[in-house]
């Protein structure tokens, strides 16, 4: 219940901030629409403590993911902490990085949820540009 809520309040407020935003726009306070989309768009992506509070613990999820074929054929979780040697909360990466959103109760006849494009995209752009998980620390010193 504390979740659904706590994902309703989300919504309400990332709503309250559009309105806002389109107001300052209309009055000229900001001169740029596509920042205050952006900035709107942000606000309404869940945080991931909301999605944790289903899906988690993060530990539960790293060891269910933990076969995970990236494109370089390694075999490794996609949910780690980052830097990743740590083991703090705030260091686990937000989900929308490379999860959409989905409804808080999706029902069965709405389908599965598609997993079929989720990548590490986010892990290549971030760190790894080699494209590939070897510790940052053998090439780097």
């Amino acid at each position: 219940m504390r979740n659904r809520l706590l994902f309703i309040c989300t919504g309400i407020l990332a709503g309250v901030f559009i309105f806002i935003a389109t107001e300052a726009a209309n009055q000229g306070v900001v001169s740029q629409s596509s920042s205050i989309v952006l900035a709107a768009e942000a606000a309404a992506k869940p945080l991931k403590a909301e999605c944790l509070g289903c899906h988690g613990p993060f530990e539960k999820m790293t060891a269910v993911t933990d076969k995970y074929t990236a494109p370089s054929g390694e075999k490794i979780s996609p949910h780690r902490f980052v830097p990743h040697d740590s083991t703090k909360d705030e260091d686990v990466p937000e989900c929308t990085n490379c999860h959409a959103a989905h409804a808080l109760d999706p029902l069965p006849t709405h389908g599965s949820v598609d997993l079929s494009k989720v990548d590490v995209k986010w892990c290549y752009e971030s760190c790894h540009h080699e494209k590939n998980f070897t510790s940052c620390k053998q090439c780097h010193a």
